[in-house]
């Protein structure tokens, strides 16, 4: 067997047009979805987000409007800077770039953002809709992709794990329809950005799941991949999860980024002759034996390609929302 792709640009794209015609329609009421990303100093990985998260804004419709700070700024004046934000009638979405150097990221983002404008989902309040399933809340992005991708794919998991499925008695009228429904999964990560959020926007729809991590007892870890419908990996090493952790005909979405800095034979730098700098390859936690055991599973990249529609979808919603639509 080799794993048939979940091709997650398809998905990406998916929901990039889904909001492209959400922004029409805003703006045809006279309201323009607007994104303000507020980022301190010129770090590099910042500067490469805030390229790409403003790219597929645009795709989308979305205005983005760049809050460029000082390097040195004081805790209080980014304070000021988020509270002057949070009253701007214009900006539907704020973007804060962690990690922050010499300011609490709890006292100036956790405490200050104004969860209606959280599109990263890092306040404690969003985390409380979503374990009660608030459909106002604004949820992880990298935990929605991953879920995107098991609803865009629906009718192939479905047909892969169950198609021999009968409705449960008890469930409700449609919900045996959601592909979710009495899933099976098991999530490899248990993080407040990837495998708890993503942990409860399956239970809130009946999916059985299971979370295991680095301090489960190896032989529990297996007893639990093993047993998996589903198996969402997202560790911090290369090759970390293996095909003798999955059970035959199971689907894998591999949702981690591990950058290794690229070598030669001979352990000698490879140069990237555009930018001058050391390359940097991208893997995935899963091993290349877990497609040959897979039924279907995720790229790598994959996941990723996803998160920055998943942030304009929050924007999108942040935007109806602040505007009781």
């Amino acid at each position: 067997m080799s794993a048939q792709v979940l091709d997650c640009k398809v998905v990406a794209q998916a929901i990039s047009d889904e909001c492209k015609a959400a922004a029409d329609e805003l703006k045809a009421k006279g309201i323009t979805p607007k994104l303000g990303i507020v980022r301190v100093g010129e770090k590099g990985p910042d500067l490469s987000y805030e390229k790409g998260a403003t790219k597929t804004m645009n795709e989308a419709g979305i205005e983005v409007e760049v809050f460029a700070l000082p390097a040195d700024i004081s805790q209080d004046d980014y304070i000021a800077k988020m509270k002057e934000l949070n009253a701007d009638p214009a900006i539907h979405g704020i973007l804060a770039f962690r990690p922050l150097d010499n300011i609490d990221e709890n006292a100036a983002i956790g405490e200050i953002l104004n969860p209606l404008k959280d599109v990263d989902a890092c306040t404690a309040a969003n985390m409380g809709k979503l374990v009660v399933g608030d459909p106002t809340g604004l949820y992880p992005c990298t935990a929605a992709a991953i879920v995107e991708v098991i609803n865009y794919y629906a009718d192939q998991i479905k047909a892969t794990v169950r198609p021999n499925y009968e409705p449960l008695p008890l469930a409700k009228p449609g919900q045996e329809d959601d592909v979710a429904c009495g899933l099976d999964v098991c999530i490899i990560n248990n993080s407040n950005v990837i495998g708890k959020p993503a942990s409860m926007l399956l239970t809130n729809r009946f999916a059985t799941v299971s979370i295991v991590h680095h301090l489960t007892h190896a032989e529990k870890k297996l007893m639990y991949t093993q047993g998996a419908d589903v198996v969402i990996a997202a560790t911090p090493f290369k090759d970390s999860v293996t095909a003798d952790m999955i059970k035959e005909g199971a689907i894998v979405i591999d949702a981690a980024v591990v950058r290794e800095k690229a070598v030669d034979e001979n352990g000698e730098p490879i140069i990237n002759e555009k930018t001058g700098k050391q390359k940097i390859n991208t893997f995935g936690c899963c091993s290349a034996d877990v497609e040959e055991k897979a039924s279907w599973k995720t790229p790598v990249p994959g996941v990723g390609s996803i998160t920055s529609a998943m942030l304009a979808k929050n924007l999108i919603k942040a935007c109806r929302v602040q505007n009781g639509l």
